[in-house]
């Protein structure tokens, strides 16, 4: 899993790059092997002015499915962040789940269609007549 972070009028700091890594990677840790790569930007929306404008989105890319997108707006960046990242887990864990759910209901699906289609042999007995062809009995 990649994890790329970007910043949009904001100065990205080392320590906010790991936290963003850090954070995300406890929080997708158990989906590792479904996720392609991860992007995060981050963005001051009213620069120094301030107030709720610290903005935090997450695109995750996972293995043969559309992209989920989170995103948060928070006073701190760091709460920003952690929220994203809290919200990010909760929906590929719930979308991979589906994916999972989704195949084994097709898969017992396909094995039921499989068992209805054999029918017993003494029904259809079958037999060559004299041309070489079988008929039913």
């Amino acid at each position: 899993m990649r994890i790329q972070v970007q910043a949009r009028r904001l100065a990205l700091t080392k320590s906010l790059k790991a936290y963003v890594k850090r954070r995300l990677n406890f929080a997708l840790n158990s989906r590792y092997d479904n996720i392609e790569r991860v992007t995060v930007t981050l963005t001051d929306v009213n620069g120094p002015k301030g107030g709720e404008d610290k903005h935090c989105q997450v695109l995750v890319k996972l293995n043969g499915q559309k992209e989920v997108v989170i995103s948060e707006q928070q006073a701190d960046m760091y709460a920003a962040i952690d929220s994203a990242a809290s919200r990010t887990s909760q929906t590929v864990t719930r979308r991979i789940e589906r994916l999972q759910h989704k195949a084994t209901r097709l898969k017992a699906a396909f094995h039921k269609m499989k068992l209805q289609k054999k029918m017993p042999r003494d029904i259809y007995e079958e037999y060559e007549n004299e041309y070489g062809y079988y008929q039913h009995g």
